[in-house]
């Protein structure tokens, strides 16, 4: 019985994210209104400032990879991309949202969220990889 109402009373949602294999990236359409929304989804923002961040970065770090590596700039460029696609495709995604009752006697719904990103690469926790040392 008990059980029964913890599952009517939390919520899950699982979502996905969509990998860009564009050669050349950018803002996919559908967030180009992100910064101008009265009030954005939290996922919408995520990706948006995901994606604004790869363009903003993924120049210098070819050219940081290029004078390390002393490799060509069109493989060094291929790596860089592979790498952010991996870390723009998320494994899973949770939303958790559950009611408490405050010590005034007012309820208020609590949300969190869970990302998991590269979980190939285990132990993980909240989507970071840590080293197996770490114990909380």
């Amino acid at each position: 019985l008990i059980r029964m109402k913890v599952c009517a009373i939390i919520k899950i949602r699982w979502y996905a994210t969509k990998v860009c294999t564009s050669s050349q990236r950018s803002i996919p359409d559908r967030l180009k209104d992100v910064p101008t929304a009265k009030n954005p989804k939290f996922f919408d923002m995520v990706e948006y400032f995901f994606h604004k961040s790869c363009i903003a970065c993924e120049e210098k770090l070819v050219q940081d990879l290029t004078c390390k590596k002393r490799s060509n700039l069109e493989d060094n460029r291929a790596l860089v991309r592979g790498i952010l696609q991996m870390l723009e495709d998320c494994s899973h995604m949770m939303s958790v949202s559950f009611p408490i009752k405050r010590d005034s006697g007012m309820y208020e719904m609590i949300k969190g969220y869970r990302a998991q990103h590269s979980a190939h690469r285990l132990p993980c926790k909240g989507g970071i990889r840590y080293s197996m040392d770490v114990n909380r």
